[in-house]
């Protein structure tokens, strides 16, 4: 084949190769709407349905439980393709009202009832925590008595967003460390032919408008909240099959002094069915006041 034609094919292949990199990226970005099928009244707690702006102008969708006479608050932030209503979230909300904290649940952007075109990972959402403190300050609440607890996607952006912030305490479960080592190791589980175009859609991702999965290394925030003294509760199950349990690991060992609880048996995201997690979590929030 002469050089020129090589070359011209090559061209192709690239162009070929690094679009279907694109199209992975956009659907892993895809916006995920849905209707909540459940509230905190499931749960046997009142609440008002609240609009938050995230720090970028995004519309976002929430739920507010107050408590009565109470200076603290949670956020609690669902995961990728997660949703207020999620089941973990609403049974996570008895334990911070049992405990005398507002709790603060919203969509994250392009996710349930929320605004916002693309979900990004962990990415843009850290502006929607931002929001979410925001909202909270407005309604009298301190950085200093309010917590930040969030699932998979969650935990990181939680985890990301709460440097500088002086919040009370960060609880992450099921969420990953580093990004570009979870996609590594779990793209060929989610997409076929996934271990052949993990550079694409790296590549891709990084040319991606307002999205750069490079940058979303939640281990390098909590070495951060280390050193600010930030309290942090790590959990995760050794049997999580969307997140893998070394991602804990990662985080643990920038933040050698966080609360760890290492489960077993309990699928992603499932600790909340765990007889002891209730207790365990109170106790956090007890011992980070």
């Amino acid at each position: 084949m002469a050089p020129r034609r090589m070359l011209v094919l090559l061209v192709i292949l690239s162009l070929v190769y690094l679009g279907a990199g694109w199209l992975v990226v956009l659907w892993m970005t895809g916006p995920r709407r849905k209707l909540p099928w459940a509230t905190p009244a499931s749960v046997g707690l009142g609440y008002e349905e609240v609009e938050i702006q995230s720090s970028d102008g995004v519309r976002l969708s929430g739920w507010w439980v107050p408590a009565e006479d109470s200076s603290r608050a949670a956020v609690l932030v669902p995961g990728w393709g997660g949703f207020k209503f999620e089941e973990h979230l609403l049974q996570t909300i008895p334990v911070y009202h049992g405990a005398g904290y507002g709790v603060l649940l919203l969509d994250l952007r392009a996710q349930g009832e929320s605004g916002g075109a693309r979900r990004t990972l962990g990415y843009r959402e850290v502006r929607d925590v931002q929001g979410a403190l925001a909202w909270l300050r407005r309604q009298g609440y301190e950085a200093r008595n309010i917590v930040l607890h969030g699932w998979s996607m969650g935990g990181a952006t939680a985890l990301r967003a709460a440097p500088g912030t002086g919040v009370a305490a960060v609880v992450e479960e099921a969420g990953y460390a580093d990004l570009p080592l979870l996609l590594k190791g779990t793209l060929p589980e989610f997409v076929r032919l996934g271990t052949l175009l993990e550079p694409a859609i790296l590549l891709a991702g990084k040319l991606f408008p307002d999205f750069d999965p490079w940058s979303v290394v939640p281990s390098t925030e909590a070495a951060t909240l280390s050193n600010e003294g930030v309290p942090l509760f790590i959990i995760h199950s050794t049997d999580d099959g969307v997140v893998p349990y070394e991602q804990a690991l990662i985080l643990a060992e920038a933040y050698p002094d966080a609360r760890f609880w290492k489960l077993e048996g309990y699928g992603h995201v499932e600790a909340y069915e765990h007889p002891e997690y209730a207790q365990r979590l109170r106790a956090f929030l007890d011992a980070s006041r």
